[in-house]
């Protein structure tokens, strides 16, 4: 290891390993269950499954107005920046905490799981350019698996935790979240000690570019991306299909759990969020090892096979109430999600020069913020049209999602084969 990640990067997995047991708890799988759990009665069936919806997409529709970030980041001192940001997020939760059970109370709850989320998604949009200047690419990877497999483990014993308590307390949120934001904060507080390697040449670039293009906090200009890169322009439409069909999974599967299964809350958070968590940590460095050798579009031509694999799994468990094949399920769901969060962190770099890494980050993040808002409620809705069609049925709707990840899957294949032949071409 580098002397220069030797000194930085212990102190970048003692604050990250902090803030993911505060970010633990606005997991989409544990809010989910929490809002389902704890609103159920207390506000209307429908409505109560569209919040489901909103909290369980949070993680994925934060990042909708991530385009703020990269404009509002330009020039400013990024270590400092991150930790406002992280204390933000932190902060939220006490709103989750803070939430009377009724339905003002549940529009409080999905705002502070949505804001916490927002908060992190500038965290996540700035911390691309520190990683960039910190490590070298063909470390990035492992790197950042080693700092993701930490959170993930954090994580998952969060939602473990919070499980019992739920199921111990209907209320126990309230107690639970608090603790969860201060231990994130003393993560981000923690932050301050952090160095980020040629932080003034990348300022003067950013400023620069400022000059010449205007502020990136424009989001039309910030899309110019898209014209200007047209093999990002193909990698970002692939994933449109491959995150819409994962997305589209989560929240209806929470409802499914609790309206179909007979499960307890702390069997559904084990489910949805704690085991694939917990699994990711074991898959990571094969995901990691493969991307460190590869452009990230040869990756997910692979990758892509492991989310469709799972959707097949869920379809199985959901449709025929098959218990064994949700524990299955999940399993795959954390091997695939480990080699698709590894994907979404870094893959960007492969297209960006260093001076615009927070911006393509920005496009990529900004997109996924459109799936998580459309989504996880479209998938909802097509849950509720078919159980209000042919009751008992609407776990079938799984078979939506499952088209969209094949199609993706086909499309990375086809992307893959086509670079391919172009770097053959060049040499």
């Amino acid at each position: 290891m580098p002397y220069m990640v030797r000194g930085t990067y212990p102190r970048e997995l003692r604050s990250w390993t902090l803030l993911a047991v505060a970010l633990g708890g606005v997991e989409g799988g544990i809010t989910g269950v929490i809002v389902k759990n704890a609103f159920a009665g207390a506000v209307d069936p429908v409505l109560l499954n569209f919040a489901v919806a909103l909290v369980a997409g949070a993680p994925a529709l934060s990042h909708v107005l991530s385009w703020v970030w990269a404009g509002v980041s330009q020039g400013c001192d990024k270590i400092r920046f991150l930790i406002i940001v992280q204390s933000l997020c932190c902060l939220s939760l006490l709103l989750i905490a803070a939430a009377p059970i009724n339905s003002p109370g549940l529009a409080l709850m999905v705002g502070g799981a949505i804001l916490a989320r927002f908060f992190w998604s500038g965290v996540t949009t700035i911390r691309s350019s520190v990683w960039r200047a910190n490590y070298p690419r063909e470390m990035l990877a492992s790197m950042s698996g080693r700092l993701i497999t930490m959170g993930a483990l954090l994580m998952g014993g969060v939602g473990i935790g919070v499980g019992i308590a739920m199921d111990w307390h209907g209320e126990a949120f309230r107690y639970v979240y608090p603790v969860l934001a201060l231990v994130g904060l003393t993560g981000a507080y923690s932050y301050r000690r952090m160095r980020m390697r040629h932080q003034k040449r990348l300022l003067a670039a950013e400023a620069g570019n400022l000059r010449r293009e205007g502020s990136m906090s424009n989001p039309f200009r910030l899309f110019k991306l898209l014209r200007r890169d047209d093999t990002f322009r193909r990698y970002m439409s692939l994933m449109f299909l491959l995150g819409g069909g994962n997305l589209m999974l989560m929240a209806p599967l929470i409802v499914i759990l609790n309206e179909h299964m007979d499960l307890s809350q702390l069997q559904q958070i084990i489910i949805t969020s704690s085991i694939p968590l917990l699994v990711m940590p074991f898959a990571i460095p094969i995901w990691a090892r493969m991307l460190d050798t590869r452009h990230v579009i040869h990756y997910r031509a692979k990758q892509s096979w492991a989310a469709t694999v799972m959707i097949i799994a869920v379809l199985i468990a959901v449709t025929t109430q098959w218990h064994a094949m949700l524990w299955v399920a999940a399993v795959l769901y954390g091997v695939s999600q480990a080699g698709g969060m590894l994907g979404w962190n870094i893959g960007h770099h492969d297209f960006a020069p260093p001076e615009r890494a927070a911006q393509y980050m920005s496009v990529h993040m900004t997109l996924t913020g459109m799936r998580g808002l459309f989504m996880p409620l479209a998938g909802v809705a097509l849950y509720q049209l078919v159980e209000m069609a042919s009751p008992g049925n609407g776990p079938w709707m799984m078979v939506v999602p499952l088209a969209l990840n094949i199609a993706a899957c086909f499309g990375f294949l086809n992307a893959s084969r086509r670079m391919r032949r172009e770097e053959a071409a060049a040499k």
